[in-house]
């Protein structure tokens, strides 16, 4: 008999944060984007394990999730993740293990590509928009607080935590910074510090109470601390402020199907839908 999980049940289960399941999800890693409620099977269970190896030995999550959704994209038509070997050596992904495909011969080295600014990946906490990359001769010796903004930008898939340090500098200088507090707060919640994400994400609400995003990702910590009424309560206050925000309207659907509340569930996922389309 085949086994369905949720989002939830499946992030218990593996030990990863929910939101990280979720945006598994959406990434196309696991399970079926776009449906509510999410059904992954055990398969998916184990796609979910080699995420969680990989941030474990190291690899920041942002880029697990890139290099996995590459590897994703390039496997034949019914091939999944979790018939592959995957492992984090010498600064690479390495797949070891064939199935006939000539796109797998024995091992496949994929290096990590170089930081490039993207737009926020659906479905974990948000980052602001990044300026352009600095000077060489400028990076080398920041000084100002947007050098070490831009500083830190550079530094979030190769060493997270040079490139915290690299936000606190900056946040020093110019404790007015939202772009920083938001962006540290969101790898704060990546390095598993729920509690400092939260103070860093109210520090961008005090300072911008018409920004959506610190409420979106005050919504996710929220969810995933098992507070569904108040992730709820944030969600809706970030899409008040921005309607165009799919992600919130994506988590609500999946909050009210968990309470039972299938209206509100399909009236959320509809809007994800035509906003994603």
């Amino acid at each position: 008999m085949w086994t369905s999980y949720s989002a939830r049940h499946a992030a218990q289960l593996i030990g990863l944060p929910e939101s990280v399941v979720r945006s598994c999800i959406r990434d196309g890693l696991v399970g079926a984007p776009g449906t509510v409620p999410a059904q992954l099977s055990f398969r998916d269970l184990s796609a979910l394990r080699t995420v969680k190896a990989l941030v474990e030995a190291g690899v920041p999550l942002a880029r697990v999730r890139k290099e996995l959704s590459r590897i994703q994209r390039g496997l034949p038509a019914g091939m999944s993740l979790a018939e592959l070997t995957v492992e984090a050596r010498g600064g690479a992904v390495h797949v070891r293990g064939s199935h006939g495909s000539e796109m797998l011969p024995g091992q496949l080295a994929l290096p990590f590509e170089a930081p490039e600014a993207v737009a926020p990946v659906t479905g974990e906490v948000h980052e602001l928009p990044r300026g352009t990359e600095l000077p060489p001769a400028v990076a080398a010796v920041p000084a100002t607080s947007d050098q070490w903004l831009q500083r830190a930008g550079q530094l979030e898939e190769s060493e997270p935590a040079a490139a915290i340090d690299a936000y606190r500098r900056a946040l020093r200088l110019h404790p007015e910074c939202t772009e920083a507090w938001i962006n540290l707060g969101r790898l704060f919640a990546e390095t598993s510090d729920p509690h400092a994400a939260h103070d860093c994400f109210r520090s961008a609400l005090d300072l911008d109470p018409a920004d959506a995003t610190p409420y979106y990702n005050l919504g996710v910590l929220a969810q995933d601390a098992g507070k569904e009424a108040d992730a709820i309560a944030l969600y809706r206050r970030a899409l008040e402020l921005d309607p165009q925000l799919a992600e919130a309207h994506y988590n609500l659907a999946t909050l009210f199907d968990q309470a039972g509340d299938s209206r509100s569930a399909i009236r959320h996922i509809n809007e994800y839908r035509k906003l994603t389309r």
